[in-house]
C-alpha cells in the first residue's frame, strides 16, 4: 500500500485558482507564501481547498492503465459483468471480468482497483492536512472538509467489497488497511468492520455539514447521504438505510428513461456525475465506447455489446415501458427503427444489424464520447428506502412508495403483499431500472444471491407452438456460483504484498 500512500507525496501546493471567485482574482499558479496566506482565511480557504479538491475528482473519470480502466465508470461495466444481468457475447475488453476470473494478485483489475481507489484516498489524506490541520467550527470549512471525507468514505466502500466478502457474517473477516494519514505505511488490513466504521465516520460527517449544492459534479450531501444507505445497506442496519436513503433523495427528482434518453449532468435524477468534454474525454476508454452501438466508433461500435440476460427481460411485464430500454425486434420495432434513424454508426442500416437485448438505454448521441458519466442517481436510494421499509415490516408504505415508483414505468402495476414477495419485487425494480449502473454485484453480493447465467424460458410461436429460448450468456460463460465464492473476492496485487509484510493475502 506505500506504493499509493507516497503518490500523495506529489500533490502540490500550488494551484490553478481561476474561476473561484477570490478577492483578490488569482489567475495563476500562487506562491507557497500566497497559499498558506489564503488557507489561513476562513473566507478564502474553502475555495482554495475546493480548487485543489479537482486533482481527486478527476481520478475518479480519467484514464489509468488500459482500454477497460477509466476510473469509476469502468469499475461499472466490469462488476455488471461480473453478474448474471448483463451478456456479453462478443466480447475483448472486461472479458476477464465477465467470466469471472480476474482476481489472481498479478492481474491488471486487481492492480487497477487498489492503485485507483487508494490514490484517491492518498490524495484525500494530504488534502485533510494540508487544509484542515486546525478544527474550525466555521460552516464553509467544515462542510468543505466533509467533500473531502465523503470522497474517501466512497473510496473506501469500493475497495472493501472488492477485497472481502459482503458486511453481513464476514465483520471479523479482513478488509483493507486504513490509510488516514498520509505517511501511513506498512499498515495492517483491517477487519471489515473497521473499515466500515470509518466509512460510516466519513460519509457521516459529509452529511451532518455539507450542503446540496445542486452542481452534480458535486459529492455533496445528498450524494453522501446515497453512498451511508449503500453501505448501511450492506451491513443490513434498516433503519439508517431508511434515514439516509431519504436524504439521499433531497438531491434528485424521479425520472423514467426513455430509449436514448441523454446523459448530460444536468438531469434531474442524476445525484453526481462527472462533465465529460473535449479535453477531458478518453476517448476509446470509455463507458460510451463500451456501451453505445450507436456511435461512429467505439469499442460497441465494432460489435462488442451489451445485452440484457434475455432470462431478465423476458419476467419485465409487457406494459412496463423500461423494457424499451432494450432492442426487441420482435415486439417492439418501432424502438430499434427509431435508434436506426439516429445512429451514427455507418455499419447500422437495417434490423438485422441489431442483436436483440442490446441495450438502448445509454445512448450518448450528438455528444459522442464527450457525453457526460452519471455515477449515482436519485433512482438507488428512492428503492432503497423501499427495501428498507419491508425489511423494517412497514409493509403499508413499503406498498405505498413501490407502487408510486413502478406505476409511473407500468400503469399495470400492483404491490405484492407479503413480505417475502414484496423483498422479490423490490431486488427486481433494483435490477431493471438500475441496470448497467454498476449496483448488481454489490447487491446481489448483500442478499447473497447465487449467480446464475444458465436459465432459459418458454415462449409461443405464433401457431401456439412452445419454443425453448436458450440463455443468451455466452455458452462458455453460462457459469453458477454464489457470490461468497472466492473468485468474486480479487487477491491484494503482488506489488503491494511484495511491499508490505504485514498483508495478509486472500485465498
Amino acid at each position: 500500500m506505500k506504493n499509493y500512500i507516497k503518490v500523495a507525496a506529489a500533490l502540490a501546493l500550488t494551484f490553478g485558482l481561476a474561476g473561484c471567485d477570490l478577492d483578490p482574482v488569482v489567475t495563476d499558479n500562487v506562491t507557497q507564501e500566497r497559499h498558506d496566506e489564503l488557507i489561513g482565511n476562513p473566507e478564502t480557504q474553502p475555495k482554495v481547498a475546493k480548487a485543489a479538491l479537482a486533482k481527486v475528482y478527476s481520478i475518479f473519470q480519467d484514464f489509468y492503465d488500459s482500454h477497460d480502466d477509466f476510473g469509476l465508470k469502468a469499475f461499472h461495466i466490469a462488476t455488471d459483468l461480473m453478474c448474471e444481468d448483463v451478456a456479453y457475447q462478443n466480447w475483448n475488453w472486461f472479458q476477464f471480468d465477465y467470466q469471472i476470473d480476474n482476481r489472481m494478485e498479478n492481474y491488471r483489475r486487481t492492480r487497477s482497483t487498489w492503485g485507483q481507489f487508494y490514490d484517491v484516498i492518498a490524495k484525500v489524506n494530504l488534502h485533510l492536512e494540508t487544509y484542515f490541520a486546525q478544527e474550525s467550527d466555521d460552516p464553509e470549512v467544515m462542510a468543505s472538509k466533509g467533500e473531502a471525507l465523503a470522497l474517501r468514505g466512497i473510496s473506501y466502500f469500493h475497495l472493501v467489497n472488492f477485497y472481502q466478502h459482503t458486511y453481513k457474517g464476514h465483520e471479523d473477516a479482513l478488509g483493507v488497511p486504513l490509510a488516514l494519514k498520509s505517511t501511513d505505511e506498512n499498515l495492517p488490513r483491517a477487519t471489515v468492520k473497521e473499515v466500515y466504521a470509518q466509512i460510516i465516520e466519513d460519509l457521516k460527517y459529509a452529511v451532518d455539514h455539507c450542503h446540496n449544492t445542486g452542481v452534480r459534479t458535486d459529492v455533496d450531501r445528498a450524494v453522501a447521504a446515497a453512498y451511508l444507505a449503500k453501505a448501511y445497506a450492506q451491513m443490513e442496519d434498516w433503519a439508517n438505510v431508511k434515514t439516509y436513503a431519504v436524504i439521499a433523495q433531497e438531491g434528485g427528482t424521479d425520472k423514467v428513461s426513455e430509449p436514448a434518453r441523454g446523459w448530460d449532468i444536468g438531469q434531474p435524477d442524476i445525484l453526481w456525475g462527472y462533465d465529460i468534454n473535449s479535453q477531458n474525454s478518453t476517448l476509446w476508454a470509455s463507458y460510451w465506447s463500451h456501451m453505445d452501438h450507436f456511435l461512429s466508433r467505439g469499442y460497441a461500435a465494432g460489435g462488442k455489446t451489451k445485452l440484457i440476460y434475455n432470462y431478465l427481460y423476458n419476467q419485465i411485464p409487457k406494459s412496463d415501458s423500461r423494457r424499451k430500454l432494450w432492442i426487441d425486434k420482435d415486439s417492439l420495432p418501432e424502438v430499434a427503427m427509431q435508434m436506426l434513424a439516429q445512429t451514427h454508426n455507418s455499419g447500422m442500416k437495417k434490423l438485422d444489424d441489431l442483436d436483440n437485448f442490446e441495450q438502448v438505454k445509454f445512448i450518448a448521441g450528438e455528444a459522442g464520447m464527450e457525453q457526460d458519466y452519471c455515477f449515482i442517481r436519485v433512482q438507488d436510494p428512492i428503492l432503497l428506502e423501499i427495501e428498507a421499509l419491508v425489511e423494517l415490516g412497514d409493509l403499508a408504505n413499503a406498498q405505498a412508495k413501490l407502487t408510486a415508483f413502478a406505476s409511473k414505468r407500468d400503469p399495470k402495476f400492483k404491490a405484492p403483499t407479503t413480505q417475502d414477495e414484496l423483498r422479490k419485487e423490490v431486488r427486481f425494480q433494483r435490477r431493471i431500472e438500475l441496470w448497467g449502473e454498476g449496483t448488481n454485484w454489490f447487491d446481489m453480493k448483500r442478499w447473497k444471491e447465487t449467480i446464475d447465467r444458465t436459465k432459459g424460458y418458454t415462449i409461443k410461436d405464433k401457431n401456439g407452438k412452445d419454443i425453448q429460448v436458450v440463455s443468451n450468456h455466452k455458452e462458455s460463460a453460462r457459469k453458477v456460483m454464489r457470490t461468497d465464492d472466492k473468485n468474486f473476492l480479487h487477491k491484494l496485487p503482488i506489488k503491494e504484498i511484495n511491499a508490505n509484510k504485514n498483508l495478509v493475502q486472500n485465498p
